[in-house]
């Protein structure tokens, strides 16, 4: 593999890669072993990133993808956003259900009950969301996952962001790019943390004085 990483948003022909590093990335991921847990767990993984991917993240109005590849173009490491301007709409919300009751099968109750828990700590204010950051691990250890990380973060803009850390190791990283920990999920996953990262613009400071 070269040496050289590239970090860009992703096209369309990076998603099958994308797909495939985060599966690989996740595969023994403690909060998606709970939600996906049993034999089928890497077919479901599989499934669940193809979906996610292809009907929500990679659309412009519902978030952002980016990935890390080398000069070859191999895709090491994926990062999927979703926007803080993203808005629920009914239809599309019904069509995923469908969608993820497809990928899943069986696993979708018990991946459910692990969403519907995240989901209920997430802050209520207008946020940008990382729902996932994974590299490859034939890439890991070269800094795939905090220049990743590093790219999306300078171009948050006036917004916040929040994500769920599933481990120690990769709180530790979002620590050292500026999120904060706001306290963990407790029967959910001992090791799951939900993280902070206040906006780099001050609305004090912007609106202060204002009338």
């Amino acid at each position: 593999m070269s040496e050289q990483i590239i970090i860009r948003q992703a096209t369309k022909a990076d998603l099958p890669g994308a797909v495939e590093a985060l599966v690989d990335a996740f595969k023994k991921d403690p909060v998606m072993s709970r939600a996906l847990g049993g034999q089928m767990r890497i077919r479901r993984l599989r499934a669940l990133f193809t979906f996610q991917i292809e009907h929500h993240f990679a659309q412009e109005e519902y978030g952002i993808i980016d990935v890390a590849v080398d000069d070859q173009g191999t895709v090491l490491g994926a990062a999927l956003w979703e926007s803080p301007e993203r808005k629920n709409d009914l239809m599309k919300d019904l069509h995923s259900a469908r969608g993820y009751a497809k990928a899943l099968k069986l696993g979708l109750a018990r991946a459910a009950l692990v969403e519907v828990g995240l989901l209920r700590a997430r802050p209520v204010f207008t946020h940008w969301y990382l729902y996932c950051v994974g590299v490859h691990g034939s890439a890991r250890g070269k800094g795939v996952g905090g220049a990743l990380l590093e790219y999306r973060c300078q171009q948050l803009g006036e917004y916040p962001a929040y994500l769920e850390a599933s481990n120690y190791d990769a709180a530790a990283l979002y620590r050292r790019h500026g999120f904060i920990e706001m306290g963990g999920f407790g029967k959910l996953s001992n090791a799951v943390l939900g993280m902070w990262r206040p906006s780099p613009v001050s609305v004090i400071d912007k609106n202060r004085g204002k009338r």
